[in-house]
């Protein structure tokens, strides 16, 4: 009889091991199936707002050019990830969003190591098939957006700090600390966390008698590391004081004001496109101080704006963060690109008859959470994480990307939850099992308690499969999907704007004036007239009025609009048409200067002004 192989044998794979390779596998599959499934959608080879952002940043930065002037707007290092792909394997998007199909690997491995550190190994095995297969991360592994990189950088830093404060050495406590630093390169909001996790280091120690405060300081100051580099690039080549990145004022005040719906990523008063939006946000906050702004001031001046709305209604900023809150656990994934569920189920049909989603997961943590109470400090990492970073995004606003950082470390509950239900039901412990079962049954059930506010993923998807049509200039299809948005959300201010203006290219002027008209109204009356993506219908009626060959009711109605919101810049664009229109070209050109002055990128106004100066 042959011996049995030796531990240290390198052909023997363990049990565990297997297990791990399978789901690594199955990651990967399901993975790559989606990005080519994703093959078939507009938007795969010409990305929309924050994943154009990123494939432009990359491309740029790829050749060694310019992007933005000053320091950081947002969190380089996916950016740089996505240009050394671009790089090494030349322009187009199959390729990266293949690549990432590994992160999607790395996160279902460091989800299992995690688990494997605190539980048995059914609970890792099933936390790691949980990752694996949830279609939400499935999707975002596809996306040109920051969770695909951030997500297995958390991991990586929780994972260093679980065995930071079990080995409480110095070099387990700068690892842990160089982790979160990295971390933080993708999402800043990841430090909010990095003082928790120290103390958690620290108290860890103190329970088995060693000092840790060492160990703890260590991982704080090791947290620098990685980050000083980059504020130091900003400040020398940025000319400002930004420590990673300044776009956290702004996304305070787009989640913090008297109109925000907690989930929308609008300014108020600026326009929907990302470029347009950026710099009419820059403008109002240069308007409101009477002079230039650094990037960090435009930052502190969005900050004090929702700052001040807090202390001026308290009351109702509460309300608005209770309501972000719950916000964030609804079984809804709010995209602020392109509609998470309508595009991954739409596209994929293993996502739409994938049942592993948010509710799911949540029903199964809940269980999870109760049963780790008893050992809580020993597991803060994994649900003081989700803690913590829940409360990071509530702060500002809510989307699925920003919460899908927690799902790996909810499905580590979870697989806790699962393993216990598996061993009530082995053993016939029928009362506890039922208890358990009710317990999940009825986290899933208040997870699919959606505000009635929350319009429909259908309305959604088709609004923005809609706005590719009419890119591509094949209006006819826009004209339908339009209208099927309008169908399955009603009266949005988004919809209607793209619907009157692919009826307006088909030549149905009468129609879209009609249309814009009459959605104005109806959405000044019911929701103010800071209403996102209202600013543009406004500035689209003024237009199609001097069309119809109605400047002086054009004129009329642009300067009641500008009396409530001035320097409104689609409204002074049609103010000028209709100046110019009743032959008052000085008129014109004054105001064509104000909204250059505004929105120095608006293409159209730059060419109105060139010919009207001549």
């Amino acid at each position: 009889m042959c011996p049995s192989p030796k531990p240290s044998d390198p052909s023997r794979v363990s049990p565990q091991g297997r297990v791990l390779l399978f789901l690594g596998l199955l990651a990967l599959a399901l993975r790559v199936f989606h990005v080519l499934a994703m093959g078939d959608s507009p938007y795969f080879e010409s990305p929309a707002m924050d994943e154009a952002y990123h494939a432009d940043w990359a491309r740029a930065l790829a050749a060694g050019e310019t992007f933005q002037e000053g320091p950081f707007f947002r969190a380089p290092l996916y950016i740089w990830f996505l240009a050394a792909v671009q790089k090494f394997f030349g322009a187009g998007f199959l390729v990266p969003r293949l690549l990432q199909s590994l992160l999607g690997v790395a996160t279902t491995v460091l989800t299992h190591r995690i688990a494997s550190h605190l539980f048995r190994p059914l609970v890792a095995h099933l936390s790691a098939f949980l990752v694996a297969t949830s279609w939400v991360l499935v999707h975002f592994d596809s996306q040109l957006l920051i969770p695909t990189l951030a997500i297995p950088l958390n991991l990586a830093a929780i994972l260093l700090s679980l065995r930071a404060g079990r080995q409480l050495s110095t070099r387990s406590g700068i690892l842990a600390g160089l982790a979160w630093g990295v971390a933080s390169l993708a999402r800043p909001n990841v430090l909010l966390f990095v003082p928790c996790v120290a103390l958690w280091v620290h108290r860890s120690a103190r329970s088995a008698s060693r000092a840790g405060s060492r160990v703890a300081l260590l991982l704080l100051a090791s947290t620098l590391v990685p980050i000083l580099p980059v504020t130091a690039y900003n400040r020398v080549v940025g000319g400002d004081w930004v420590l990673i990145s300044s776009q956290a004022g702004v996304n305070l005040w787009i989640g913090n004001n008297p109109v925000s719906d907690g989930s929308t990523a609008i300014v108020p008063g600026t326009r929907g496109g990302w470029w347009e939006g950026f710099h009419d946000a820059v403008a109002l906050a240069e308007e409101a101080q009477g002079r230039a702004l650094a990037p960090s001031e435009v930052s502190s001046h969005y900050v004090g704006q929702a700052l001040d709305w807090f202390t001026r209604e308290p009351g109702a900023a509460l309300r608005h963060m209770l309501w972000k809150l719950r916000l964030f656990w609804t079984d809804a994934e709010l995209g602020n690109n392109l509609d998470v569920s309508f595009f991954a189920k739409h596209f994929d049909p293993l996502s739409r008859w994938n049942p592993i989603g948010f509710d799911l997961i949540v029903g199964l943590a809940a269980l999870g959470l109760v049963l780790c109470l008893r050992r809580r400090r020993e597991t803060f990492p994994v649900w003081g994480f989700v803690a913590v970073y829940c409360l990071g995004v509530v702060g500002f606003f809510v989307c699925s990307r920003f919460r899908a950082p927690v799902l790996p470390l909810l499905c580590v509950l979870s697989g806790c939850g699962l393993e216990w239900l598996w061993l009530r039901a082995r053993s016939r412990d029928w009362g506890r099992l039922l208890r358990g079962a009710t317990l999940v049954l009825a986290a899933i059930w208040l997870t699919h308690q959606r505000p009635a506010a929350m319009r429909p993923s259908a309305a959604v998807g088709h609004l923005q499969l809609a706005q590719a049509a009419a890119e591509s200039g094949d209006h006819d299809e826009a004209v339908q999907l339009f209208e099927r948005a309008l169908e399955a959300g009603g009266e949005n201010a988004q919809v209607l704007y793209g619907l009157a203006r692919s009826c307006r290219v088909l030549g149905d002027g009468p129609r879209a004036l009609r249309l814009v008209a009459d959605s104005v109204r109806s959405i000044s009356e019911a929701a103010g007239p800071k209403t996102p993506g209202l600013t543009e219908l406004r500035g689209l009626w003024v237009a199609l009025l001097v069309e119809a060959g109605q400047a002086q009711e054009a004129l009329v109605r642009a300067d009641e609009f500008l009396r409530s919101l001035p320097d409104e810049v689609p409204v002074l664009y049609g103010r000028a048409l209709a100046r110019e229109a009743t032959g008052d070209r000085a008129g014109a050109l004054e105001d064509l200067r104000r909204l250059l002055g505004a929105a120095p990128d608006l293409e159209v106004a730059r060419v109105l002004y060139g010919q009207l100066s001549r």
